[in-house]
């Protein structure tokens, strides 16, 4: 069953390619086992299969997309407007989500939500819980 999960944050004027582009140099400096797959895009978004490939384990994927501006970010900063105050909502342009299927690797996804979360001043989000308020329990 797949699981899905990301961050509202914000671009800093950078284009939703630009910024997987970042994350993706991130993750692969951060751990040789990562590389990035093609990367698709269309009107407002980027998207990557991220591939992990341990010595000795099974490979395993993570489906990654930066979205900036347009439908798919308007449609998060609805449901975000219901949870985050007028500080924290502020800015937000970007929405990072990722997908979790089957056997993943929780360390890499781990690093793409920290990323998500420091560089992009992002809020958290997932399909369960929806926003997470910054300092809040979850």
């Amino acid at each position: 069953m797949a699981f899905e999960c990301g961050a509202l944050g914000c671009s800093g004027g950078k284009t939703a390619l630009e910024c997987l582009h970042h994350l993706l140099a991130y993750l692969q400096a951060e751990d040789s086992d990562v590389s990035p797959g093609a990367i698709r895009e269309g009107e407002g978004w980027a998207a990557s299969r991220i591939q992990v490939a341990r010595p000795g384990e099974a490979i395993v994927e993570q489906y990654v997309q930066v979205s900036v501006g347009g439908e798919i970010v308007d449609i998060y900063l609805e449901s975000a407007r219901e949870v985050l105050s007028g500080d924290d909502f502020q800015g937000r342009d970007l929405m990072m989500t990722t997908v979790l299927s089957g056997v993943t690797d929780p360390v890499v996804n781990d690093r793409i939500m920290a990323y998500a979360l420091t560089e992009w001043r992002g809020v958290s989000w997932d399909e369960t819980s929806g926003f997470t308020v910054p300092g809040s329990p979850d």
